[in-house]
């Protein structure tokens, strides 16, 4: 059926095209905080601090490229949020994790015409990634890049027949934002975010409103 050109399709025709851009990443991800704290570190830092912080973050995401051609109310993108976990021992430089939700695209048509007949079809496709990431951090101006998994589903009502389906595909996420301090512990802010799940040739573009706070610091 033409409804599955809102499902994630086979990955072959990117392998090859996205692997070295794989690599290429992955090294900045791996060197980066390397070159930054050989660069940063004083002789002697007796002020250094390690801290441990949650980030929360939610907005609208617009997919960037799609090739939908059914009928009906065609959705790109929705509300999105994710959570960051981030530790560091300074001020310029952090690592940690993030999980989320990122809504792909949706579909609703009532009356449809198939080739089996005429039925309303609902559909939709979303991912939750699992990424590791790092962050950069100069006069309040944020840079994050990560890389992971995001488990892509979609779901497909026809016929009054559920069909769900799911993976997981290699991806990764930059983002550029602001953070402004209300206190030693809570900044607010606003971030824009790229998502590319590389194996399926999906990208995000998101905007998205953050709450940052630190929970420790020893």
């Amino acid at each position: 059926m033409e409804l599955l050109q809102i499902i994630p399709q086979s990955f072959l025709s990117s392998i090859m095209s996205g692997k070295l851009l794989k690599i290429i990443f992955l090294a900045w991800i791996l060197l980066t905080p390397l070159v930054v704290e050989a660069e940063t570190k004083p002789s002697k830092d007796t002020t250094a601090q390690f801290r441990i912080g949650v980030d929360f973050a939610g907005g609208y995401a617009y997919r960037l490229r799609t090739a939908n051609t059914l009928p009906g109310n065609y959705t790109r993108g929705g509300f999105a949020a994710n959570v960051r976990v981030k530790w560091g021992s300074g001020n310029i430089f952090g690592a940690g994790v993030e999980t989320g939700f990122l809504p792909i695209s949706s579909l609703s048509a009532s009356g449809a015409s198939t080739a089996l007949g005429t039925t309303d079809i609902e559909a939709s496709l979303s991912a939750v990634p699992t990424l590791f990431i790092v962050a950069l951090q100069r006069y309040n101006v944020q840079l994050h890049g990560g890389f992971g998994y995001y488990r892509v589903s979609a779901t497909a009502t026809v016929f009054e027949s559920t069909i769900e389906s799911s993976e997981w595909d290699f991806g990764y996420m930059v983002a550029l934002g602001y953070a402004y301090p209300l206190s030693s512990a809570v900044k607010v802010g606003a971030e824009v975010k790229w998502n590319n799940i590389s194996e399926v040739q999906i990208s995000l573009l998101s905007l998205q409103a953050r709450l940052l706070i630190k929970l420790w610091e020893w």
